[in-house]
């Protein structure tokens, strides 16, 4: 089954996604998060696409979509959500199943409240709906940076932005760290960018979105196996 790499321009900003399956399927989205990019979903999308139609875009500022400086950009997740209704629109998806994971978590929760009957499915990985998901130590760094933005905070953040962080996050926890490519870490670390800064400022981090949305049930034709 054949991946196509495509653009399109979505308001005055231009986003790249993977697209495959047969356009009249179901549609699956697949919203990716912190490291990576929808490069994330090169071995997964083929395998969906022989019964759904797949889309998995790179939110603005990661991956091969434009990348505008958080000086002409207001990066926040409900900008995000934005550009992504905005491409499902252009693609004439109206309904689909949504994947995500890590910080596309609160790009996927701002798109099922603002259209909850447009939901057939969520599977969710990593992706935090609540306060109380965010592990104390491990975002400790990060709500100090939230609270006191200066050069040492920040310093602390970025040290998840090395390549060394990007790495761990792929091999944590893995028994065989041979099976896993590392055509991967190098991959993330080359499209990195500074603007993930901007999203961890207490201003547009806001990663819970509200109350959990209120779905519409899909019938059983819709349900995903």
């Amino acid at each position: 089954m054949a991946v196509h790499h495509r653009y399109a321009t979505v308001g005055e900003h231009q986003l790249f996604y993977r697209e495959a399956g047969p356009p009249d399927a179901r549609t699956v989205v697949l919203l990716r998060g912190f490291p990576t990019s929808s490069f994330m979903f090169r071995a997964r999308i083929p395998k969906l696409a022989d019964r759904y139609h797949v889309i998995a875009p790179d939110h603005l500022g990661f991956g091969l979509s434009d990348a505008p400086s958080a000086d002409d950009f207001d990066y926040s997740f409900d900008a995000l959500a934005d550009l992504t209704e905005g491409l499902l629109g252009q693609l004439g998806v109206g309904r689909y199943a949504m994947y995500v994971q890590d910080y596309g978590a609160p790009v996927g929760w701002r798109l099922a409240l603002a259209h909850p009957e447009s939901i057939s499915a969520i599977i969710t990985q990593n992706g935090n709906g609540y306060e109380a998901g965010f592990a104390q130590a491990f975002w400790k760094p990060v709500r100090e940076f939230w609270h006191n933005p200066s050069p040492q905070t920040e310093a602390a953040v970025r040290q998840a932005l090395t390549l060394d962080a990007i790495k761990w996050q792929y091999l944590h926890g893995v028994p065989d760290p041979s099976v896993v490519s590392p055509d991967t870490w190098y991959h993330d670390r080359a499209l990195q960018d500074q603007i993930v800064l901007a999203f961890l400022t207490g201003s547009t981090l806001d990663m819970t979105a509200g109350e959990p949305p209120h779905l519409t049930p899909p019938s059983p034709g819709e349900v995903l196996p």
